[in-house]
């Protein structure tokens, strides 16, 4: 509560006429769409789980793992990876998972969601540069007009290729020193989970799951784009923008409270989105996520409790 007044207290009382007009005249039935999505990525994730398991001689019912991933973002909001620690556990003790197994695919889980997400950000840069580069210019150097500066993000790129390409080479050749040993080990260890992917079964429909989680994120911004009239025209890279930044907002504070509004507001102005109305569409996506999140981590809550018993569905070979 305090976050959200540190959030809302500099809001004049014209900002909140705006805010109150534009909350009445939202199509709530579009949010009741994002919600649907909102779910479906859940079970998205759970399914892609549960294929990550597989491999190691388990097969857990569909809707325990759905449980678990619910459990799991409830778990969140409460203590930063309570929920990841949480659903291994739920899911260790109802289909009698070794704890290590859970966590261990949980480790390749959230490694591929890094990736991911740097994959979103590159995609961004270069779909989104002069959007992006238009904004740099005017708010930190002052200038009034963007100027044409595509050919920077190619150098961007290259410079971060060739960034990469000799940090790998340098932990080649000195990966025998103390210091660049544990470097060495960790960027082994991402490789080895990476590996592990392509000895699954069906490596493609995990990247398929993969892809449509991401995609969903961002669905569920540009279904929920609909229930205002001022954002209706926003596009589904806009959309995407917003799950690109609003991620690192939910990083930022616990939930992304606070947070999450004023990043949605300033990538709405990048698109010509009044502040006020931006700031606004922001807490309607937050309050939708937060409301899902409560909805299914309870509901979750009660029916991995009453609809198992201890070990029941266990098909561990």
């Amino acid at each position: 509560m305090f976050l959200v007044w540190l959030a809302v207290r500099n809001l004049t009382p014209e900002d909140i006429a705006k805010m109150k007009d534009a909350l009445l005249r939202t199509n709530y039935w579009w949010l009741g769409l994002g919600l649907f999505v909102g779910f479906f990525s859940n079970f998205l994730r759970a399914l892609r789980w549960r294929l990550l398991l597989q491999p190691l001689g388990y097969n857990p019912s569909i809707a325990n793992t759905a449980y678990a991933v619910n459990i799991m973002y409830f778990g969140n909001l409460a203590f930063p990876r309570l929920g990841e620690i949480s659903r291994c556990a739920l899911l260790s003790r109802y289909e009698k998972i070794p704890l290590d197994k859970t966590i261990g695919t949980m480790i390749i889980e959230r490694l591929v969601d890094v990736i991911s997400l740097l994959l979103v950000g590159v995609y961004l840069f270069i779909s989104q540069y002069d959007v992006l580069a238009g904004y740099f210019e005017t708010t930190f150097f002052n200038k009034q007009n963007a100027s044409n500066t595509a050919w920077i993000k190619w150098v961007v790129l290259g410079a971060g290729v060739t960034f990469a390409f000799v940090g790998w080479l340098l932990l080649k050749r000195f990966r025998h020193n103390p210091f660049f040993q544990k470097i060495w080990m960790r960027v082994e260890g991402l490789l080895e989970g990476v590996k592990s992917i392509l000895q699954l079964k069906n490596p493609w429909l995990f990247v398929f799951y993969s892809v449509a989680i991401w995609m969903s994120y961002a669905l569920l911004g540009y279904v929920c784009f609909f229930s205002l009239s001022e954002t209706a025209g926003l596009s589904f890279n806009t959309a995407l923008a917003q799950t690109f930044f609003g991620g690192f907002a939910y990083i930022a504070t616990q939930g992304g409270i606070g947070a999450y509004p004023l990043v949605v507001q300033a990538v709405m102005m990048l698109y010509g989105v009044e502040g006020t109305i931006g700031y606004t569409f922001g807490w309607i996506v937050w309050v939708l996520q937060t409301l899902l999140v409560i909805a299914t981590g309870l509901g979750s809550l009660v029916l991995i409790a009453t609809t198992n018993k201890i070990g029941e569905h266990s098909t561990a070979e």
